[in-house]
């Protein structure tokens, strides 16, 4: 079977699941299975079921083979180059429904006191994240949380944050990304850092 970064985030989507689960937080997926969920329909489902975060789970890539790291991002306008590039990348599956008139209109009734929010989760999140993978293995970049217009979080009711859990297209972290032991850290750590969220914010 050949396994691409498709295949390596929904396990660690399901993984991540689980352990919320067993922590006692109900748990809704946009998918289970190798199926192709469009971007606006992920937030819509999400709305829907009135959950009280969002989180979309991905796997990097870059033609410059060293880079690596794990990021999160939450959803804003960016203010990086970089930022814009990583978004532009994520944003190619549904980019041909949404004009330009569209996405600027999106990207400018942004909910601030969301923004606020989103942004406390994600430095939670990607917190929790290295805390975990830096328990046992070495070399973990910070690559940072970063304001992003992901589309996959357009729309979205609640906070919402996208997570980079690193560069497949890095030798040294792809084997890392595709390893059980590393993507169980990886979920133990998103799941560190929703806990954290919570009890900072007193729910």
């Amino acid at each position: 079977m050949l396994f691409r970064s498709k295949h390596v985030v929904l396990q660690i989507a399901l993984r991540t699941g689980k352990i919320l689960q067993k922590r006692g937080y109900r748990v809704y997926y946009t998918r289970t299975k190798d199926k192709f969920i469009k971007l606006r329909d992920r937030t819509k489902y999400a709305n829907k079921k009135r959950a009280d975060l969002f989180l979309s789970i991905h796997a990097n890539a870059s033609r410059k083979k060293l880079l690596h790291g794990v990021e999160t991002f939450f959803l804003s306008p960016a203010r990086s180059k970089r930022s814009k590039n990583v978004a532009a990348l994520e944003n190619k599956s549904d980019l041909e429904e949404m004009d330009y008139f569209s996405k600027q209109t999106f990207l400018n009734v942004f909910n601030r006191e969301k923004i606020i929010q989103a942004n406390k989760l994600a430095l939670d999140v990607q917190q929790g994240m290295l805390n975990r993978l830096r328990s046992k293995y070495s070399n973990v970049r910070d690559g940072g949380v970063r304001e992003a217009p992901f589309w996959v979080l357009v729309g979205a009711q609640m906070p919402a944050i996208l997570i980079e859990v690193g560069y497949i297209s890095n030798y040294t972290e792809r084997k890392r990304i595709f390893n059980s032991h590393y993507q169980d850290l990886l979920a133990k750590g998103i799941a560190d850092g929703i806990d954290s969220y919570f009890l900072k914010n007193g729910y």
